[in-house]
């Protein structure tokens, strides 16, 4: 059977986001492969970072010594050819092999101008990459599925869907000393939001909300600092509102668990997992009715307009809905990781 080459430099960095969904389904599949003969390999780009990850079982980790772009462009191909391995790029990495598929978690940039130029230069060569050689496509919405299929000219019989998941912050130990951090925010009196501080995200929707609601507290958290979007300069705290930066896993859960309910202001999204991270954990949460987040969330949380800052949040916190438990159910991670097995056994007989 044919190699299957994980591209996972993505684990170098901060586990949030995309680097989330690669951490979990490897960490969930390696158990899987136990007795399969499969041969999965995970390569990473070798430049002195430390690989995110515990220790693998079946999962054969391979550190390739490399610069930056020479590691996609010529060093993880030549490892590819030479051990006439498949890839799979579970980060919207691509490599120009036919052998290959490849997870497009979003195409924000080819939908707004939120990024820097050279960002968005380089995301289009990518999907034009994807378009011309890889033989199936994953995303992580229907939204993102229609939207692929209408920008990129990818039939939508090659394109199917691989959710993220929740269970992550299951087993991590709620870290109270984040309040700490935050004198002024007392448990179960603030509204509380998650992630970068990217336009798409839309925290222009917090800061205006909050302006507009002296008596309210609100909570921020997320990078401040990065380098696809540019500094935020008003991401500082300020009356009512609080910016502790990036913040732990064992915080955010402390956060979600202690908040009076969790916003998602975000006009655009590949999945969000933020806000299945605070139903899963039993918070009242409240999402921009926009991009997939209606089609993914349903009737488990509370919509608001992310062009409107008058909303009135008591009001929208007092709205009934629906227990969360077949949200919870459909999109987990070892259902996610089952799902890649059943891939993977089909790639490795290519």
């Amino acid at each position: 059977m044919r190699p299957i080459v994980i591209n996972g430099t993505v684990l170098c960095d901060p586990i949030t986001g995309i680097p989330r969904y690669v951490y979990e389904v490897i960490t969930r599949l390696d158990p899987l492969l136990t007795g399969t003969g499969l041969d999965v390999r995970l390569c990473y780009r070798d430049d002195g970072r430390p690989l995110h990850l515990p220790e693998l079982k079946n999962i054969r980790v391979v550190p390739l010594k490399a610069v930056k772009y020479s590691y996609n462009l010529v060093v993880l191909p030549h490892y590819l050819r030479r051990h006439k391995a498949f890839f799979l790029g579970l980060a919207s990495d691509m490599l120009m092999t036919r052998r290959s598929a490849v997870v497009l978690h979003d195409i924000r940039p080819l939908v707004l101008d939120t990024d820097r130029g050279f960002f968005r230069f380089k995301f289009w060569v990518h999907c034009l990459s994807v378009q011309a050689f890889a033989r199936r496509v994953y995303t992580v919405s229907d939204d993102q599925r229609r939207l692929i299929h209408e920008r990129l000219g990818i039939p939508l019989d090659k394109i199917s869907l691989s959710y993220n998941g929740w269970e992550h912050l299951q087993p991590v130990k709620a870290d109270e000393s984040v309040f700490d951090k935050l004198p002024g925010v007392q448990k179960g009196a603030y509204f509380y939001a998650l992630g970068s501080l990217a336009k798409h995200k839309n925290y222009r929707w917090i800061r205006e909300v909050a302006a507009r609601n002296p008596d309210k507290t609100f909570v921020v958290a997320g990078g401040k600092d990065l380098a696809a979007f540019g500094d935020d300069a008003d991401a500082v705290s300020a009356g009512n509102l609080f910016y502790p930066g990036y913040v732990s896993d064992g915080e955010n859960k402390a956060l979600m668990q202690h908040c009076r309910m969790f916003l998602h202001p975000a006009v655009f999204e590949g999945f969000g997992i933020p806000p299945l991270e605070a139903l899963s954990l039993g918070a009242p949460v409240a999402v921009s009715r926009a991009s997939c987040l209606p089609e993914l969330y349903g009737d488990t949380v509370r919509y608001f307009d992310p062009a409107d800052y008058s909303v009135d949040l008591d009001a929208l916190l007092a709205q009934p809905v629906a227990p969360p438990d077949k949200v919870l159910k459909k999109y987990s991670w070892p259902v996610t990781a089952a799902q890649w097995l059943e891939e993977i056994r089909r790639f490795a007989e290519t």
